[in-house]
């Protein structure tokens, strides 16, 4: 692993991967609705709230999936690897509420 990534704080690499995913995530939702559209007609209303249902699975299931299969490999990784693992934490924060707040407008516009 680089000297760089070693140096950084659990903190840092918790809100550097969560700040990161988050902006990532909210320009492919601007990217969604300004420019997927011309390519797949309604794909900001049709498919991606599926996409991000899916993503959010995801990011929840498969490090349990892993925790479960491997239980001493998930637990090496966490023990060895603590800023790695906060900054994949952070990522998952982000992503995932990136993706829930999109959904739950979805939801509140659906109500007005």
């Amino acid at each position: 692993m680089p000297e760089v990534v070693q140096d950084k704080s659990m903190a840092s690499a918790f809100i550097l991967g969560s700040v990161g995913i988050y902006g990532v995530v909210k320009g492919l939702q601007w990217s969604s609705r300004n420019v997927m559209n011309y390519f797949i007609e309604d794909f900001d209303e049709k498919y991606l709230p599926i996409l991000e249902k899916a993503c959010i699975v995801g990011m929840i299931g498969i490090p349990l999936a892993y925790a479960i299969i491997d239980p001493e490999g998930a637990r090496e990784i966490m023990t060895q690897h603590p800023v790695y693992t906060s900054g994949m934490i952070g990522v998952a924060f982000g992503s995932i509420t990136a993706a829930l707040q999109d959904l739950n407008r979805r939801r509140l516009e659906k109500k007005l």
